[in-house]
């Protein structure tokens, strides 16, 4: 019965938001969810060359050697450590060991992608073609 109502419930929300607006209703409610999970640090993933992006990793923000400092943990105790650029071009490898591109995704999203792990981030934009991450 819970299960049920709950279904209901959200499907109810969903053709709510998508009957308001432009029409975009469910893009923009996807995109704020997206946004509200990033801040709670939760983030989509895809890891070792996979290509379905799941939200389980997790991120952090730290003070580092060259200013802020982003990290990415895995599900599985891995993780990754991105310098946070001010001038545009967004995160770079803070250890420097695989290469790292930034793709613009539509919603104000990023795609980082470094060695075989790619994730999903919230960003805001600047420019709009995919651009090598400085090293």
């Amino acid at each position: 019965m819970f299960t049920r109502t709950s279904s209901l419930a959200a499907l109810a929300a969903v053709a709510t938001l998508t009957a308001c607006g432009d029409g975009n209703g469910l893009a923009d409610a996807e995109r704020g969810a997206a946004g509200d999970a990033a801040a709670a640090g939760r983030i989509e993933c895809a890891l070792a060359g996979g290509t379905d992006f799941q939200r389980v990793c997790t991120t952090e923000t730290l003070a580092g050697e060259k200013g802020r400092m982003l990290v990415i943990r895995h599900p599985d105790g891995g993780f990754r450590r991105f310098d946070i650029l001010t001038d545009g071009r967004g995160l770079a490898p803070a250890d420097g060991f695989d290469e790292t591109t930034i793709k613009i995704l539509e919603g104000g999203m990023i795609e980082a992608k470094s060695g075989d792990d790619a994730y999903r981030l919230p960003a805001a934009i600047k420019g709009a073609e995919e651009k090598p991450a400085a090293k």
